[in-house]
């Protein structure tokens, strides 16, 4: 698995990967969890193109009930594109970090390393604390008439928390990693400091150029935050 060892401004790097959809073994609850979360992505994304279509007034009545869902899905679907990498990583056993010509080997397998310790401890520490949500959530809208999205929610987190801090962990100790330099990764930095209308068409042909289709705004993403 290529992951790339990303600028995201003049000193920060941040780890990038687009691996494809078979991130969890077929069976596994937290992996049915976590799909069932894209499905209602997608139909929430399909109801918000049919509102669209409908006037002010009916997109109203639906109150703020609907506005929560929303709210909800539109959460985690973000929630999930950003943690698919570490998903993925559970079941890496080579890795090759690509990584732009300003560091050497040993510089940029150190700073990925450490990236990914930070997020192993940052994924630990958030999945008890969704899973106290949750246990709190659950029996306390038990009697709410309709599904327990809060609950459900925050039950959706603590697994894919579990699943992050799992792919985190492997990537520190148990991915045999090499490296490889890529130049395009240095016009990346390059382009980080152009005027935002042309940094972003030059940060899309470069993704292009390597065959990322979500680069661009995953670049313009992390050097906002």
């Amino acid at each position: 698995m290529n992951v790339f060892l990303v600028p995201v401004d003049r000193t920060r790097y941040e780890l990038y990967c687009e691996p494809n959809d078979a991130d969890h073994p077929p069976g596994a609850v937290t992996g049915k969890l976590l799909r069932r979360a894209r499905e209602v992505l997608a139909a929430e994304q399909e109801a918000r193109r049919d509102r669209r279509t409908a006037q002010a007034a009916d997109a109203d009545e639906a109150g703020w009930p609907a506005r929560m869902r929303a709210a909800l899905t539109r959460g985690l679907a973000a929630w999930i594109s950003q943690h698919r990498l570490l998903w993925h990583m559970r079941h890496v056993r080579e890795g090759v970090l690509v990584h732009a010509g300003d560091l050497n080997a040993e510089q940029a397998l150190a700073i990925a390393r450490g990236r990914l310790q930070r997020q192993s401890d940052h994924h630990r520490f958030w999945m008890v604390i969704d899973g106290l949500a949750t246990a709190v959530f659950g029996p306390l809208f038990f009697f709410v008439p309709g599904p327990n999205l809060i609950s459900w929610y925050f039950a959706a987190k603590m697994a894919g928390h579990w699943l992050a801090f799992r792919g985190a962990r492997r990537g520190v100790s148990g991915v045999d990693w090499s490296a490889r330099v890529s130049p395009v990764l240095d016009e990346v930095r390059e382009a980080l400091a152009l005027p935002a209308d042309r940094r972003r068409l030059r940060l899309r042909e470069l993704s292009r150029e390597l065959r990322l289709d979500h680069l661009a705004a995953f670049v313009e993403r992390r050097k906002q935050a």
